[in-house]
């Protein structure tokens, strides 16, 4: 819900509220009611509704800051997806922002599972218990490494003016046309790295999916299992080499 559509619903919160108090057919708050204790609590009502519906705007209309992620501060992943959330409803981004979420949720389902599928075949406290949950949780680490990027990248973007470079208006203004093409060019490799990234995600999924369909099948040896273990490890060296570029 954007601030606007909050301030709205808020503001008619505040005056069912209102209406219910001090309505007659209702609770009938009244200054003049001759219980002096409903009469005491109608004032001390009216007196605290002004100054809480002035604070109750102040509050909704104030501007937040960006707020950037750091990959390894204390609920990063849960902020990044509190991020993605907000900019879910975008023309430009919305897209990005929803399937990066969709991802950070398949891969929480999968961690479920493949540890489920990990004590079924090993037992727990084993030393092959270990080895491939440490798999999943690197897994599940730079996948959110991931989720954090884009949202921390969609923080540094303004869809207004984006779409505004994009609709070529910038020409009839008095900045110079080639800076905020320039500008555009920017905004565009921004876009770039985010879908980069979700490439990048999915690429993980994929090897986690091939990782749960051989460790569910018992004809599978440890040695088989451990290729494709091999291969996400492989995958996620150079996920980190790459990061250092976007």
């Amino acid at each position: 819900m954007n601030k606007y559509a909050k301030l709205f619903a808020a503001n008619a919160a505040f005056a069912a509220a209102e209406v219910i108090l001090f309505s007659p057919g209702l609770i009938g708050l009244t200054p003049f009611s001759a219980n002096i204790f409903a009469a005491a609590a109608s004032i001390a009502v009216g007196a605290v509704s002004v100054p809480a519906f002035i604070l109750m705007n102040r509050v909704l209309l104030a501007e937040k800051k960006a707020q950037f992620v750091q990959i390894d501060e204390e609920d990063a992943g849960r902020k990044a997806m509190s991020l993605l959330e907000e900019y879910g409803s975008g023309k430009v981004l919305g897209g990005i922002a929803r399937s990066a979420a969709e991802q950070a949720q398949r891969m929480e389902k999968n961690q479920f599972t493949f540890e489920q599928l990990v004590v079924r075949r090993f037992g727990t406290g084993t030393l092959s218990y270990q080895k491939f949950m440490d798999v999943i949780r690197c897994a599940g680490d730079a996948l959110e490494k991931g989720i954090v990027r884009i949202a921390n990248k969609m923080l540094i973007f303004d869809e207004k003016e984006y779409r505004n470079l994009c609709s070529e208006a910038y020409k009839l203004d008095d900045i110079p046309d080639q800076i905020q093409e320039e500008k555009r060019k920017l905004y565009e490799e921004n876009l770039k790295d985010m879908r980069l990234i979700l490439e990048k995600n999915e690429k993980v999924l994929l090897e986690v999916g091939q990782l749960m369909t051989e460790m569910s099948e018992m004809d599978y040896t440890e040695q088989d299992i451990d290729g494709v273990a091999a291969q996400i490890r492989e995958l996620l060296g150079q996920l980190e080499y790459y990061s250092q570029g976007t």
